[in-house]
């Protein structure tokens, strides 16, 4: 924990000043600060990510940049959230260990193409006003 709590003082500290004016939700979000929103993969659809036929997109913003998250409607239930990012590296490492959450892909390009437009829904859902909560395809 106090590693943790010495990670979040320095990238604070790491920030230009107009961001430390930033509210605190927009560095280090609470569970009020998220916006989520129903997904369910199309009848016909063929380029799914998830290995999930449904889920929750959900977006807060962490060091005052939204960060988009997927959380799968499976049993049992998911840990934690998987973070979606067309920063693939960066993607990866912060999902170490959680594996049968994407569906299988060819390579690199192609999950980029599958991921793409749910990390672009959920920047567009970051826009919404904090813990907004939508069930239908309005985004």
């Amino acid at each position: 924990m106090p590693a943790a709590v010495g990670i979040v003082l320095a990238a604070g500290l790491s920030l230009p000043t107009g961001t430390i004016a930033a509210e605190v939700s927009d560095l280090v979000p609470g569970a009020e600060d998220f916006r989520m929103q129903v997904i369910h993969k199309a009848k016909d659809e063929a380029d799914w990510p998830f290995v999930a036929e449904s889920g929750v997109i959900a977006c807060a913003k962490v060091l005052n940049k939204p960060s988009v998250y997927f959380v799968p409607d499976q049993t049992p239930e998911a840990t934690r959230a998987f973070v979606l990012d067309t920063d693939l590296l960066g993607m990866s490492l912060v999902n170490i260990g959680m594996t049968n959450v994407l569906k299988p892909y060819g390579s690199l390009e192609a999950l980029l193409k599958r991921i793409t437009p749910f990390v672009t829904m959920g920047r567009r859902l970051c826009a919404q006003p904090p813990g907004t909560s939508l069930t239908g395809s309005e985004l």
